[in-house]
Formats: C-alpha cells, sequence, structure tokens
C-alpha cells in the first residue's frame, strides 16, 4: 500500500506540473521563478531537518557528488525546465519526461545500480523514437512570437536528462545518509550555485500580471513539487527501483497531455499524437520485463516492503 500511495502522489504531482509552470512562467521571469520555488523549497527542508535534529555533515568522500548533485537538481534542471516550457508547452513537456526511464536506467547500469536488461532496454527506446517524430515535426513547425518549440523542447529534454542523471547518481547518498539529508544538501548547494543568476535576472522579476492562477501554480511547484514530491522521490528509490519507479510514473504524460489540452487549450498535432502514442507504447511494455537488478538487491527490496 505505501509503494501504491506514493506512485499515486508522485504521479499527480509530476502530471500537473508542466501545466503549473506554464500558467506561471507566462507572469514570472523564469529563471527568478527557479530561485524563488527552490529557495522556499530548500528553507522547508531545512526547517523540518533542524525539526527533527538531522544532523548535515557528510564525509570528504563524498562532498564532490553532492556538488555534482546540486548543479544537476537546480542550476541545470531548472534553467532548461522553466525556460524550455517558456519556450515549448505543456504536453511537450509531458512527453519528454517519458525519457526519463531509459537515462535513469543507462546511468544506473553504469554506476552497477542495475544490469543489463535487453527486452528493458529495447522497449524503453521506442521512447526515443516517439521523441523524434515531435522534433522533426518542431523543425517545420511556422515561426511564432516568443514560441521556439525545437529550442524549447531540447531544452526540456536536456531537463529531463539532467533530472535523470540526479535520480541516479542520488540513490546511493539517498541509501548511506537518507532521503531528507540528501535532499536538504543538494537543494541547498543548488541554491547557492543559482544565486547569481538570480541577481542577473532580478529586475526582470515582476509580479504585475500574476493572478490565482499563478499562485495556485507556484505553490504546486514549490510545496507539492519541489518540497513534497522531490523528497519523496528520493525516499521511493530506497524500496522501489529506480528505473520500475520512473517508469511506474510515466503515466503522467497521458494525463498532461489531457489536461494540456482541457485547460491550456493546446493543439494536439497529428505528429504529436503519433510521437507520443509510440513513446508511451515503449513506457508501458517496460513494465511487463524484469527489473534487471541483482538477486542480493531483490532481497533488500522485498525486506524493506
Amino acid at each position: 500500500m505505501r509503494k501504491i500511495l506514493l506512485v499515486i502522489f508522485l504521479t499527480f504531482a509530476a502530471s500537473f506540473t508542466p501545466i503549473a509552470a506554464k500558467y506561471v512562467v507566462n507572469t514570472i521571469s523564469p529563471l527568478s521563478l527557479a530561485f524563488l520555488r527552490f529557495g522556499a523549497a530548500t528553507l522547508m527542508l531545512l526547517a523540518v531537518s533542524y525539526f527533527l535534529n538531522v544532523n548535515l555533515w557528510i564525509h570528504k568522500m563524498d562532498r564532490m557528488r553532492f556538488l555534482v548533485l546540486g548543479a544537476l537538481v537546480i542550476p541545470i534542471n531548472q534553467f532548461c525546465f522553466l525556460m524550455g516550457i517558456k519556450l515549448s508547452v505543456a504536453s511537450h513537456s509531458g512527453v519528454m519526461y517519458a525519457c526519463t526511464p531509459l537515462i535513469v536506467y543507462l546511468v544506473s547500469i553504469k554506476s552497477g545500480n542495475e544490469t543489463y536488461n535487453r527486452s528493458k532496454l529495447i522497449s524503453i527506446s521506442l521512447t526515443i523514437a516517439g521523441i523524434f517524430i515531435i522534433f522533426y515535426e518542431n523543425i517545420f513547425y511556422p515561426k511564432q512570437s516568443g514560441v521556439n518549440y525545437l529550442l524549447g523542447d531540447l531544452l526540456l529534454f536536456l531537463a529531463v536528462a539532467s533530472w535523470s542523471v540526479y535520480l541516479a547518481l542520488s540513490k546511493d547518498m539517498v541509501t548511506k545518509y537518507g532521503a531528507l539529508k540528501t535532499q536538504t544538501l543538494s537543494f541547498l548547494i543548488g541554491i547557492v550555485m543559482f544565486i547569481p543568476v538570480f541577481l542577473l535576472d532580478v529586475k526582470n522579476l515582476t509580479f504585475a500580471n500574476s493572478d490565482v492562477y499563478t499562485l495556485l501554480g507556484y505553490i504546486h511547484l514549490t510545496v507539492v513539487v519541489a518540497f513534497g514530491s522531490y523528497f519523496l522521490y528520493s525516499y521511493s528509490t530506497k524500496i522501489i527501483e529506480t528505473s520500475t519507479l520512473t517508469t511506474m510514473t510515466n503515466m503522467s504524460p497521458v494525463i498532461t497531455i489531457l489536461f494540456s489540452w482541457l485547460l491550456l487549450n493546446e493543439n494536439l498535432s497529428y505528429f504529436f499524437i503519433i510521437g507520443a502514442t509510440i513513446t508511451m507504447a515503449g513506457v508501458f511494455a517496460a513494465q511487463k520485463f524484469g527489473s534487471g537488478i541483482p538477486p542480493s538487491e531483490k532481497d533488500k527490496s522485498k525486506a524493506s516492503g
């Protein structure tokens, strides 16, 4: 039951993140938004860590790993995600994030957390085929002021890549230090790295056009996702295999596409529908294959479940 509730919450959070982001970046500068949402989330994590008496000290040998995690989760990921969603559309972001299992799986194999499984790799690779179809359409999409689907989607794909690498690389730290400590330190390091970017962009920060949807979107991005979902995702990697977890929660792109059409009136072209369908087919097919986890790790997973 614990695993099911985790997946439901994470799916909900992931499904509406692109939609919330699209609302907010239309009224607030993307770079300033990144600092405001993760700055607030970092403060909340620090408060929880203080309340629970969490010692934030780490071994010297792990400091470089945390510097990398901090850079991945905020400066790199948030620049690519929020700038990408500004230039593209929410439905495209939902489909891009379906590529997460493939990247996580490849990084996890390289780091030794999972073993090679040809059938699973082939099925997940269908996601890439779907993405290429969407990219192909973007090359010929008519130019619009403030819109660049190709560049936006490329940035969104880089956001997916940075998020996926963060998930894979943070797994050992979560096991060693716990999800809360790992998340808090990663965010703290990342937000400090992002301060210069915010100071350069602060002149573009204005709330003049903000409304209730902007506020609701900010609350979703900050409290539900940056504070709650990121922490729970790190925690869930302790009890659910990482690539399996990302695959299970990839029902979210379907929900994102549906509500992007309903709430944002986004146009769903034939190319996009075909590309999204192929991507989702690969995602769902991957769930039918074995995890590729070594026997000893399977035993640990069962014990913690």
